[in-house]
């Protein structure tokens, strides 16, 4: 038999782990290079609103971020690779001790690897769910990806129109990245089923080095889904699905080496 340490996270099977306790005092999860697609735009803030979990709010500016990453060389996983879909929202956080805190709210991430499911899920509550991502493809100068699940599309983007982006421009997207707060909402079910256990919102930091970034043109598309199609995605699907897109404000690729995670203590939000 084995005691368990009542000081130490453990991800269960308890009998092991697979990361580092505390990856903030190990200067965070270094990813050896992540290659990123993104595309931002404008909607209803209503509908932004049916996305967001109270106190949460929309930004004024109701704006959904969709990024696909390539993360490639993972310290954690000895070198290996995986990809990811995350989906956020522009966001305000008001609280009864956190009052008026801005940045983005994670509305769901899709990941094709187990492993970083576990893990962003237990420590972090990031809403992550599995889904099948290939690697973005390029033709003629349009890069396009796409999201599935059971042989369904989720997901479809485009970027196009590429333009390098300065070394003023690298560095500002540095220092939004680590000065923003990328919140998730940590939530875990009672066993009874009659609540929660856990539930209160997070701000997971993240720090990085941009080596190449164009911008251009974006396109992205959400297939709506059916419970016969993704029994257990299709409502999240559908309240993107149907979220007007008035404006794309932003469409870029970018290439991080390194990009760091859990560089510093993240925080709950209360």
């Amino acid at each position: 038999m084995y005691t368990l340490d009542p000081d130490f996270s453990y991800t269960m099977p308890t009998a092991s782990w697979f990361r580092e306790q505390r990856p903030w005092e190990q200067g965070g999860m270094h990813y050896g290079k992540v290659s990123a697609l993104s595309v931002s735009f404008v909607t209803d803030w209503d509908a932004a609103g049916r996305l967001l979990p109270e106190p949460f709010r929309p930004a004024d500016e109701p704006v959904v971020s969709v990024s696909l990453s390539v993360n490639e060389d993972v310290a954690w996983l000895a070198g290996r690779a995986y990809n990811l879909v995350g989906v956020d929202v522009a966001a305000i956080f008001d609280g009864e001790v956190d009052r008026d805190v801005r940045g983005s709210f994670c509305v769901v991430m899709w990941e094709d690897l187990t492993e970083a499911i576990i893990g962003g899920r237990d420590h972090s509550g990031v809403p992550k769910v599995f889904g099948d991502i290939p690697n973005p493809t390029e033709e003629e100068g349009t890069w396009r990806c796409s999201l599935s699940h059971f042989g369904h599309l989720i997901m479809e983007m485009a970027v196009s129109d590429l333009k390098s982006l300065t070394a003023e421009g690298r560095t500002e997207l540095e220092r939004a990245r680590r000065e923003s707060n990328w919140m998730n909402y940590k939530y875990i079910p009672r066993l009874e089923n009659d609540g929660a256990d856990v539930s209160y919102a997070t701000v997971y930091p993240t720090s990085g080095t941009c080596t190449a970034a164009w911008e251009g043109q974006g396109t992205i598309h959400f297939e709506r889904s059916s419970f016969e199609q993704n029994p257990t995605q299709y409502k999240v699907i559908n309240l993107l699905a149907d979220l007007p897109i008035h404006e794309v404000t932003v469409a870029r690729r970018a290439v991080w080496e390194p990009l760091k995670a859990i560089d510093r203590l993240p925080r709950r939000l209360r």
